[in-house]
């Protein structure tokens, strides 16, 4: 499930689908509807917590004039440096929406079976996949002029095939690039799953999905040593980091030829089950009423329909 359908709230629920007395504030509030739906659940006894999910919110420039530190009381969050983004007051924690990922559902032994895994040929799409995006935005959190100048420079000098999905105007040009259009998300993940590494230049992105899906298909990650939120998934397990085109190449072919286990840590320290539990303790800390539970988990909240803040992949 996008977890942006629901932006910019969130629900809590418990594992059965019970539904808390908590909501999750991660994006802007910038519509009417949204300020409307804000006071709905206030009025229906919700308390908040704010989740670092749309590019550097609530840093400086990705928000609006509300206070934020006033209205969540405690922080999930993403950052390697968190003060430089968060309200000083209020709890924090290191999770962000992508450590819900679920191995369970996101299986190349499930994704292989799909009407979408048989419809491609027996040999990989390609070696490298990049998922972008057309829209402006889009390519800004996706940090496509880095991605066009290293995808063209290791489709000159390794010989790997490679892929843009949801390509942005022009991405055809490059020499040795293929591109596609949007793909729905089991044709995505099985392009994926057939894929040698995930390439992922974005620096303003703060909960990749597709970052944590890559590594629930067991295919290793190649990742902007900047990025805002996902850093925390790269390790000698899961894969590399890059600098810029010019280690590039290094980075990517020694992930294809070295990496091993992406899915096993993933699965070891991730998960709806894991994350859930964290963010369960850090509510109970300030809500002793809860009930008792395993975990917790972030649903959509379908108050707002049709204003929603866009999400990224």
């Amino acid at each position: 499930m996008d977890l942006a359908a629901g932006a910019p709230f969130l629900r809590v629920s418990g594992p059965g689908g019970e539904v808390l007395p908590w909501a999750v504030v991660r994006a802007p509030v910038v519509t009417r509807a949204q300020h409307v739906r804000l006071n709905e659940l206030a009025d229906e006894g919700c308390r908040f917590v704010g989740a670092t999910s749309y590019l550097g919110f609530p840093g400086a420039g990705f928000r609006d004039e509300r206070d934020y530190g006033l209205l969540c009381e405690a922080w999930l969050h993403c950052f390697r440096e968190p003060d430089r983004f968060l309200p000083a007051n209020g709890p924090r924690l290191l999770v962000s929406e992508s450590d819900f990922i679920d191995p369970l559902r996101v299986d190349p032994r499930r994704v292989r079976r799909t009407p979408a895994a048989r419809a491609l040929t027996t040999e990989p799409v390609a070696d490298v996949v990049h998922v972008s995006g057309a829209e402006p935005w889009r390519q800004r959190a996706k940090n496509w002029p880095l991605a066009a100048r290293c995808l063209r420079r290791l489709a000159a000098e390794t010989g790997l095939r490679v892929l843009v999905v949801d390509a942005p105007p022009g991405a055809g040009s490059l020499p040795g690039v293929r591109t596609s259009g949007p793909l729905e998300w089991s044709a995505l993940l099985a392009v994926i799953a057939a894929a040698r590494c995930l390439f992922v230049p974005a620096v303003l992105d703060a909960s990749p999905r597709v970052l944590a899906e890559a590594l629930c298909l067991d295919v290793p990650v190649v990742v902007n040593r900047s990025i805002l939120g996902g850093w925390q998934y790269v390790n000698a397990f899961t894969g590399t980091f890059f600098d810029g085109v010019d280690d590039v190449v290094p980075a990517v072919l020694g992930a294809v030829g070295t990496t091993v286990g992406p899915r096993s840590w993933f699965t070891a320290h991730h998960g709806p089950a894991r994350a859930g539990a964290r963010v369960l303790r850090l509510l109970r800390s300030l809500d002793p009423s809860l009930p008792a539970l395993s975990h917790v988990l972030l649903v959509p909240d379908r108050g707002v329909s049709g204003h929603a803040v866009p999400g990224t992949r």
